[in-house]
């Protein structure tokens, strides 16, 4: 039996995010906390730079799911025309031109002679997001979720206290099969030792890393947002 609970590590693990404090993890210039996302609600999103959500802000955009679908399959240098984009969405006409409207007025999207283009330069694929998973004990859960999160992120890993090492150990070929990260902390001596060490691999899904990116950039996921420290944070008593 753990001698904190899963809230107890999770505030601990996030002050040593915010704080950079856990060696091997890249400086985050982003941090939110259980953002729902198409593909399960990761414990942590860690993100090196805010450029994607400046970029990708759908601040001003209610119409996030088709936005984000309909991005995901527009280029900059090869325009799409509406009977293509909605074939390849599956989008009502109704649920189409509202989405392609509220892109066109925040930039998003630009149209020349009845082809659509995407504005923005940055591709997600090619950035480094990460997305973490907490677990006490069931570590096989933790391992299915993670892959979950391999749709929208580059890294994934899971998190577990230092007394799962020994079963961690021995089950440590599948996650490294899988690329998944493995990550022991100890939250009462703010420590953490990687088992496993993720490789970057390209998202899944295009349209669910935007999708991501979308949640994280409206009111809603703000509220998730993690503010950066400049120290460490009181330990848990």
């Amino acid at each position: 039996m753990s001698e904190f609970t899963e809230l107890e590590m999770a505030n601990a693990f996030e002050g040593m995010l915010s704080a950079s404090l856990v060696k091997g993890l890249p400086n985050f210039d982003v941090l939110y906390r259980e953002v729902a996302c198409q593909q399960g609600i990761p414990d942590f999103i860690g993100l090196l730079s805010d450029s994607l959500i400046r970029n990708y802000s759908f601040a001003n955009l209610t119409a996030t799911e088709s936005c984000s679908v309909i991005l995901s399959i527009l280029k900059r240098n090869s325009g799409r025309k509406k009977r293509y984009i909605k074939e390849k969405t599956s989008l009502s006409d109704a649920t189409l031109n509202r989405a392609l409207r509220e892109l066109l007025m925040n930039g998003l999207v630009i149209e020349k002679d009845g082809l659509y283009f995407l504005a923005v330069n940055d591709d997600p694929n090619k950035n480094n997001i990460w997305a973490f998973e907490l677990k006490l004990s069931n570590w096989k859960r933790a391992l299915f979720q993670a892959l979950q999160y391999k749709a929208f992120a580059n890294y994934v890993a899971v998190v577990l206290p230092y007394e799962k090492e020994r079963v961690l150990q021995q089950n440590l070929s599948t996650f490294i099969s899988l690329n998944v990260g493995v990550l022991l902390f100890d939250p009462k001596g703010k420590k953490t030792k990687w088992l496993r060490r993720p490789k970057k691999e390209p998202s899944i899904s295009k349209w669910q890393t935007l999708f991501m990116l979308a949640k994280i950039s409206n009111q809603y996921s703000k509220e998730n947002k993690i503010p950066k420290l400049e120290c460490y944070p009181d330990p848990i008593d």
